[in-house]
């Protein structure tokens, strides 16, 4: 399937698209984050990069004209409980201008192949249960609910 954009490997360039990358997920998956003040919100979020940008992580960014469209961060590691190999999917985002074009499918699909390649069996990652789209898009690529988190407060 061809695409109005391309795929590539991330490299230190794209710090800053991956930070936003990882803002737009943050917000997504935990909308409180909104209510922080500037400072606050921009601390928590380079404290959460910083503790996954970890030797071995991946980065594939969509582009157009040289325009970061959107971006995945996957790392290695294994399974909290199983212990099993797998990759997790940290973030993905797209720009707003960019939604409801195929990038982020482009992207999870691009990811998927390559970490099938290079010998993951399992990939996994979080979701917001009211992110519908990503929800949605993630069941057509073949991931499935395994657990539920629940909050007591």
């Amino acid at each position: 399937m061809t695409h109005p954009f391309q795929v590539r490997d991330g490299h230190a360039s794209d710090r800053p698209m991956m930070r936003q990358v990882l803002a737009m997920a943050a917000l997504a998956s935990y909308p409180s984050l909104r209510s922080l003040g500037r400072l606050t919100l921009r601390d928590r979020l380079d404290t959460l990069f910083a503790s996954y940008d970890l030797p071995g992580r991946r980065w594939w960014i969509a582009e157009r004209d040289h325009e970061a469209l959107g971006g995945l961060w996957a790392i290695a590691g294994h399974h909290p409980i199983l212990e099993t190999p797998e990759a997790l999917i940290v973030a993905v985002g797209v720009v707003e201008a960019a939604r409801g074009q195929g990038v982020a499918r482009a992207l999870m699909t691009h990811a998927r192949d390559v970490l099938k390649a290079e010998g993951f069996a399992q990939c996994r990652l979080f979701v917001h249960p009211d992110n519908t789209p990503a929800r949605a898009l993630y069941a057509s690529l073949g991931f499935e609910a395994t657990t539920l988190e629940l909050t007591w407060r």
